[in-house]
């Protein structure tokens, strides 16, 4: 893991030196959040009690304005995550972005090309303020990425800002390589109608293999809808409060039994959350979430409940004690974590 790492850090400081001996302007920044937790109680009984120090997120970040027309994005990420470990078990590093965008293509609207951000989080992630403690829903149920690899076209609709669109295809494969014919595409609204009120609208389309249905014999469409609905209302500084609702229609991906046919997993997820500044050093954070991955089938549903206060102790570091129960019909077990989260950032 070392020698990948220095390398793309070196790789990236070098093209920053390069830019700047070009005329141009980058800027490095970095991101990091990690925690001290204890599992109090887990439904695997190996996990209980478990407890240590993590990084949940590490970015390391370099942008570079090419041009006045063309900006860039270099971006690494490393994690203690079971799918970003190295096969040795250490901090595995990846690519998180690299893309370069055409700013002003026509009128109010930007191309993007590379791996870059999905259109569904950028809003709502600003508003909740706290990926340190925890994803927003459809990123923690695994209902769209936050990145893909394709093509990228957003802006605005009206001169005030007030309306926004952002439309994507992509590859639906995150960061690794393309294997197959099929895409994703994707489509967001973003409306401010008011000074501290904002709705977004988001939808997706995944193109999938066709699957087999053994007990007729016939290949079933293995399409999957993604739709969602998000609100906000919110004072900079002081309060921000969110809800969020997304339904998700994968066809033909279920099977009651082995004898019956496929049949389409209608799945939806709603998530309550806000946080309130009680001084300017300290906010009180609360959220819910609750999912169901199969509405029409009983005993699938599982919720989320998090707690925390975030000791702000200046715009670039945080100290948020935490506390995150998942629990889940049927079984009598739950998830209940407790974190002292870190959080603090470099620009």
């Amino acid at each position: 893991m070392k020698r990948p790492l220095l390398a793309l850090i070196l790789l990236s400081l070098s093209a920053a030196a390069f830019a700047q001996e070009k005329g141009a302007s980058p800027r490095v920044s970095a991101l990091m959040f990690g925690d001290y937790f204890y599992n109090i109680e887990q439904r695997d009984p190996a996990k209980k009690d478990l407890n240590g120090f993590q990084f949940r997120r590490i970015f390391f970040t370099t942008d570079f304005a090419l041009s006045e027309s063309f900006d860039s994005r270099f971006r690494l990420e490393a994690e203690q995550t079971a799918n970003s470990l190295t096969p040795g078990g250490k901090l595995g590093v990846m690519v998180k972005d690299a893309f370069i965008k055409w700013k002003g293509v026509f009128q109010g609207s930007d191309f993007i090309f590379g791996l870059s951000p999905t259109p569904p989080f950028d809003v709502i992630e600003g508003a909740w303020g706290y990926r340190a403690v925890e994803k927003t829903i459809m990123d923690y149920t695994g209902a769209v990425a936050t990145r893909d690899l394709g093509a990228d076209l957003k802006g605005r609709l009206n001169e005030a800002g007030t309306v926004n669109y952002w439309v994507k295809i992509g590859n639906n494969s995150v960061n690794a390589p393309e294997v197959n014919k099929y895409k994703r595409f994707y489509g967001q609204l973003h409306f401010i109608p008011l000074k501290n009120f904002q709705l977004q609208i988001y939808a997706d389309y995944a193109s999938n293999p066709g699957l087999r249905d053994s007990v007729n014999n016939t290949t079933k469409d293995h399409g999957i809808i993604l739709s969602s609905l998000f609100l906000n209302y919110m004072e900079r500084d002081k309060y921000s409060f969110g809800t969020e609702l997304f339904l998700r229609s994968d066809r033909n991906s279920f099977k009651a039994s082995a004898l019956s046919p496929l049949e389409t997993a209608n799945g939806m997820g709603v998530s309550l959350w806000g946080w309130v500044a009680v001084t300017d050093l300290i906010r009180l954070i609360a959220r819910y979430d609750t999912f169901d991955p199969n509405i029409d089938r009983g005993n699938n549903n599982s919720n989320l409940i998090i707690g925390g206060v975030d000791f702000h102790i200046n715009k670039n570091v945080s100290i948020i004690p935490n506390i995150e129960s998942a629990f889940f019909q049927g079984q009598s077990k739950k998830d209940l974590v407790g974190r002292i989260t870190f959080s603090y950032q470099y620009q």
